[in-house]
């Protein structure tokens, strides 16, 4: 799934392009688990609920306790399938990456590069240098803008069978969840070979000042390696571009797994609970690549190719643990789920560019959630995280507060709204909204999510009866 995610081929200027300079040296890497984030087209569309909501067809992503509680326990539903997609990103680094793309910096400083070189009189020779620094001077403002803001997509597919009641609930599903996460990353030595040239060519204001400063070996130099700025022989200027050495780090992890989900309704002092257990087959598979620019200038290097060569795969076995009570002449529900009981740690290959591999976990999360059936065909829920979920190998920590609302009209269309909000992460809240389509036993549900720095959507399609 992540080759499929992201097969884009990048370039020199894609590198400098999706947020360089940054400080380096992040790895090695160690990470942890991954959002709390399922995908699924209701849970979407009512801001990421489903603990205590979530329909039996889903309640093996959300919390298997549900199959044995809830007004649908003599209905079989087949959901074939979920589809979802989503991206995060800062809002600050979106828009220093559309000033970028907009304004077209490289291409103006290349072309005066070029007009400096062919100038016939200082004048020329000035307005030129002025396109030169100033152009370099906004890239830079940009570029600090998207130092160490990583871009995260998530995707995922599921499908079940599930026979829900009280005296045994039962599901079978297949379920796979894709995140990329990536960050271009420029080396301390690309960064002062940058601000070289900038400085250099700011205290030149003429030509004969240019070949003066061209002659000074203490001036004319830029970078760690002290690369000639201009080349005295002919008096062309070198493009720093072709001794950069950043590079981007493109890591990713797909979690498949396959499952059965049962659950029972007991009775635990007094009060009907519904107990869900799930037992799952996971299998693990990195990627992980760190093309430099020169990789990237390379007309025959593809990314795809370097991800899928990086590709290892570990197979596991875990749990998810569920339960659920009604309250309220069952119309309140109370959920909780501990998911991936058992914590384990992996590692990807090591990238040939850099000798070091990266580390991740699938840690055990936790989510609280409750759900109101309320009348007028509304039905009102919310979730909140227990646990402080890490990423896997870059961003920021997620623990999310999401809570939403469905209005069912004559059980044939359902329209859905909701909020979510990152309780480590002020910047972070999602808006989001969807509709439900029953004709008979066949259902469609569409869903979108919103905000500065997130983007998402999902569909699903299934048949209950």
């Amino acid at each position: 799934m992540i080759k499929r995610i992201f097969t884009m081929q990048l370039t020199p200027r894609t590198i400098l392009l999706s947020s360089s300079l940054l400080a380096a040296a992040l790895l090695p890497l160690s990470a942890s688990a991954q959002p709390f984030m399922t995908l699924d087209a209701r849970s979407m569309a009512m801001g990421d609920t489903g603990v205590a909501s979530a329909q039996p067809g889903t309640a093996s992503l959300f919390n298997p306790a549900l199959l044995s509680s809830g007004p649908d326990s003599d209905h079989l539903h087949i959901v074939l399938p979920n589809l979802g997609l989503a991206a995060f990103a800062d809002p600050d680094a979106i828009d220093a990456y559309q000033d970028i793309d907009d304004e077209a910096y490289l291409d103006q400083i290349d072309d005066a590069i070029v007009a400096m070189e062919d100038a016939v009189n200082d004048s020329q020779f000035l307005s030129a240098k002025q396109d030169f620094t100033s152009n370099s001077r906004a890239l830079n403002d940009d570029l600090d803008a998207l130092s160490n803001q990583p871009f995260r997509i998530n995707g995922a597919a599921f499908a079940s069978i599930s026979a829900p009641g009280t005296n045994l609930g039962m599901a079978l599903f297949v379920n796979a969840n894709a995140t990329l996460e990536t960050s271009p990353r420029v080396s301390a030595c690309d960064n002062q070979l940058l601000d070289d040239y900038l400085t250099f060519f700011e205290s030149v204001n003429s030509q004969a000042e240019l070949a003066l400063a061209a002659a000074d070996p203490v001036r004319n130099q830029a970078g760690c390696d002290d690369v000639p700025i201009v080349n005295l022989g002919d008096g062309s200027i070198h493009d720093p571009t072709d001794d950069l050495t950043s590079d981007v780090l493109v890591a990713g992890v797909t979690v498949t797994e396959v499952g059965v989900s049962l659950s029972k309704e007991v009775m635990i002092f007094g009060r009907d609970v519904s107990l869900g257990i799930t037992p799952k087959l996971q299998s693990i598979t990195s990627y992980y690549a760190v093309p430099n620019v020169q990789d990237l200038e390379n007309e025959h290097y593809d990314l795809a190719d370097e991800l899928e060569a990086s590709e290892n795969t570990d197979d596991d076995f875990n749990l998810d643990l569920g339960l659920a009570t009604t309250f309220l002449d069952d119309r309140v529900t109370l959920g909780l789920v501990v998911k991936n009981l058992i914590a384990n740690q992996y590692r990807t290959k090591v990238s040939p560019n850099t000798g070091e591999a990266a580390e991740f976990d699938v840690e055990t999360q936790a989510r609280l959630g409750l759900a109101w059936d309320a009348p007028l065909g509304l039905t009102l829920a919310a979730d909140l995280d227990l646990t402080r979920n890490q990423p896997y190998f870059l961003g920021e920590d997620t623990q999310f507060l999401g809570a939403g609302v469905e209005w069912d009209v004559a059980s044939i269309v359902r329209l859905r709204g909701g909020v979510r909000t990152n309780l480590a992460d002020n910047d972070d809240h999602v808006f989001t909204a969807g509709v439900g389509f029953n004709i008979i036993a066949v259902y469609v549900d569409l869903a979108a999510q919103f905000s500065e720095n997130n983007a998402g959507g999902a569909l699903q399609m299934g048949v209950q009866f």
